[in-house]
């Protein structure tokens, strides 16, 4: 029991719910309809797996520090990390010849995710600002990931959306490090007035893209009511501002505090059963 409870953390499985926002562009498309339970398991189970080995990489890597750092939940013998690289190379091998038979464009978009990753660890992870970039970069990349596996066409408002909330997400992350003195990192407690301000600005230029996003009147025929978008967008303003607001008290991983505070928790479901049931074609 012991032995799958350490490897659940080493491997961050509770970290796959962020593979989710694969499905995004099905929801934003209103395609949700139009795909096979199968390829939506498929999918989500390839780059969850492909993610948790980019993690047990990371967490070899960084297991000195990170002890120092923060309690873990897991162990690594550092005298046996080649045999984690080794089951690493395998996995990865064996994820590449069913991609290359069945996904060409898949494989392209994973292989694009695990070279940033590799470099990211080893090299971007230490340069101020730009790190923050990388990171949101990886949720992009899983955005774009769904949108190639599923045939959707990204549009510009949801791109650039995704990509101001996850800049604030990950600025997030350096916040709460600066906050509680981690070692091994670029940031000072200097710097943590200056990452409030670009948290603030990501998040508002989020809420100004939704905004023009509902203003815009090429998206009226995807819609029931066009009204009720001005309803997720004030439902959005509460979503960034109820971060903003409690992001100072965060102590766990913004992953654990997006479904365990609950005031986040119903805003976000209440946004996606509106959008969803305001769908024209659903």
């Amino acid at each position: 029991m012991k032995f799958i409870k350490e490897n659940f953390f080493l491997f961050k499985v509770h970290h796959w719910i962020k593979n989710l926002i694969i499905f995004l562009p099905i929801i934003a498309s209103h395609s949700f309809l139009n795909i096979t339970k199968s390829e939506y398991v498929l999918h989500f189970l390839n780059f969850s797996i492909l993610a948790s080995i980019v993690y047990l990489i990371n967490n070899i890597n960084d297991y000195t520090t990170d002890i120092k750092n923060k309690k873990l939940r897991y162990s690594i013998n550092l005298d046996k990390k080649k045999n984690y690289y080794i089951f690493s190379s395998l996995i990865i091998v064996i994820q590449t010849l069913i991609l290359y038979l069945f996904d060409i464009e898949a494989l392209i978009i994973c292989s694009i995710y695990l070279f940033v990753s590799i470099t990211y660890n080893n090299f971007l992870r230490h340069q101020k600002y730009l790190d923050i970039l990388i990171i949101s970069l990886f949720h992009i990349l899983r955005i774009y990931y769904g949108a190639v596996v599923f045939e959707i066409e990204l549009s510009l408002y949801f791109t650039l959306f995704c990509f101001f909330i996850f800049l604030m997400i990950g600025t997030n992350k350096r916040i709460i490090e600066v906050q509680k003195n981690f070692e091994n990192r670029p940031y000072k407690l200097n710097d943590k007035k200056r990452l409030n301000l670009f948290q603030l600005l990501f998040g508002i230029l989020a809420i100004l893209t939704f905004f023009f996003y509902c203003i815009d009147p090429s998206k009226s025929q995807l819609f029931n009511n066009g009204y009720f978008l001005y309803i997720n967008l004030v439902l959005i303003i509460l979503i960034i501002g109820n971060f903003l607001f409690f992001q100072k008290s965060i102590d766990q991983d913004i992953v654990v505090f997006i479904y365990s505070n609950k005031i986040n928790f119903i805003l976000v479901t209440i946004f996606f059963i509106l959008f969803i049931r305001n769908s024209a074609f659903f």
